[in-house]
């Protein structure tokens, strides 16, 4: 079975390298910007749609025009052209239409993988040196990296590199193909997971993980650079000082909630073989104001994506039931429904036909596992 696994590691580039990157990043945001208005005016003028083959042959004519792109690597140039292709089929899917790149936004450029031999020496244009903590690049040569410290080697075969550019760092995105073994194993610890806000997550054992509310810390923070950055004249030293304060501190945000998430999941994930959780509507969820700040804080969305992607990592089963199944209304006890529960501000109710006290969450977990054993009880078999 073949899996793909990204690696991400901060670069050091030197004063040079930087230079390079800069350049490389402003060289595909042109391409791709230039590609995407030569497409529209085919389009308006003929009403003709350029392929990104058709793109791809006008890349040596434009080298020619503007000399300085030959200073960059051409396979990140191709790729501009690829992900133009993919951005006009999403559109189609989608009808979200391709914009135009801005360097004050996301700025990141793609090179593939290239591996040659000539008189039995094998040339790669991507390398990476684990224990000296290098990796070596098309045009940038080597660079220091650092990341993974307890990871010697990495097994597998290298597709593409990702360079991105954060608040002046770099960081750069691995991404390997990795043969694993696929097993089929009989699950013999299932657990149930119910997502909320207050706990992020209950478990069918009765275990709570907090949430720990980041969005609380940062939010006056946050408030506080908005009034500032808003007082000040646009496109002064001032106005992007406070910028890239705010920018920071979202970071921050983003990493906090990023590390409780990889820690939570990666536990549930290493002491159980099957995952069980339901399918959440979060876009709905979101449209109500008085929660949806902590909805997107919460990260549900993210901790599914992950509980799902890291079991398949680990030849686990994650499974999820229907959004629809009232798992918080029936008792796990005796399957005695009250409806009362759907009211969110009871948090425990005692069954009237066992008499069984039930916490909601606790309840609503149990009910999630053994829907999703019976719905897969020929894996037990």
């Amino acid at each position: 079975m073949k899996i793909y696994k990204a690696y991400k590691f901060r670069l050091y580039p030197n004063n040079k390298q930087q230079k390079l990157i800069n350049q490389t990043l402003g060289s595909i945001r042109f391409i791709y910007n230039m590609m995407l208005y030569e497409k529209e005016k085919a389009y308006k003028e003929n009403k003709t749609i350029k392929t990104k083959n058709d793109l791809i042959k006008e890349l040596p004519h434009l080298k020619q025009k503007y000399t300085w792109l030959k200073e960059i690597d051409s396979m990140a140039l191709s790729t501009a052209m690829f992900d133009l292709e993919d951005a006009f089929k999403n559109f189609y899917k989608t009808k979200n239409y391709p914009k135009y790149k801005s360097k004050y936004k996301k700025n990141t450029y793609r090179t593939n993988y290239i591996k040659n031999t000539y008189k039995d020496k094998i040339y790669e244009n991507i390398k990476i040196d684990m224990e000296n903590k290098t990796i070596t690049m098309p045009k940038l040569n080597q660079i220091k990296i650092r990341g993974y410290r307890k990871t010697k080697e990495i097994k597998g075969k290298i597709i593409n590199a990702t360079i991105s550019k954060e608040i002046n760092r770099y960081y750069v995105s691995v991404l390997y193909e990795i043969e694993k073994e696929d097993k089929k194993i009989i699950p013999s610890k299932v657990i149930g997971i119910d997502l909320g806000v207050k706990d992020l997550i209950i478990t069918s054992y009765g275990e709570k993980y907090k949430n720990n509310k980041y969005i609380t810390k940062y939010e006056n923070k946050i408030k506080n650079l908005q009034k500032w950055i808003s007082k000040k004249e646009k496109g002064s030293k001032n106005y992007y000082k406070i910028k890239t304060k705010l920018k920071e501190t979202y970071k921050k945000l983003k990493n906090a909630r990023k590390y409780r998430v990889h820690k939570i999941t990666k536990e549930i994930v290493k002491e159980n073989d099957l995952i069980i959780t339901e399918k959440i509507q979060v876009k709905k969820l979101i449209e109500k104001k008085e929660i949806s700040k902590y909805i997107s804080d919460a990260c549900l969305s993210e901790i599914i994506r992950q509980l799902e992607y890291k079991s398949k990592w680990e030849n686990k089963y994650f499974y999820q039931i229907s959004t629809y199944y009232p798992s918080s209304q029936i008792c796990n006890h005796c399957n005695e429904k009250n409806i009362d529960t759907k009211d969110l501000n009871i948090r425990t109710w005692i069954c009237e036909k066992c008499k069984c006290e039930n916490d909601r969450d606790i309840n609503s977990a149990l009910n999630i596992m053994w829907e999703g054993i019976i719905k897969n009880k020929k894996m037990f078999i």
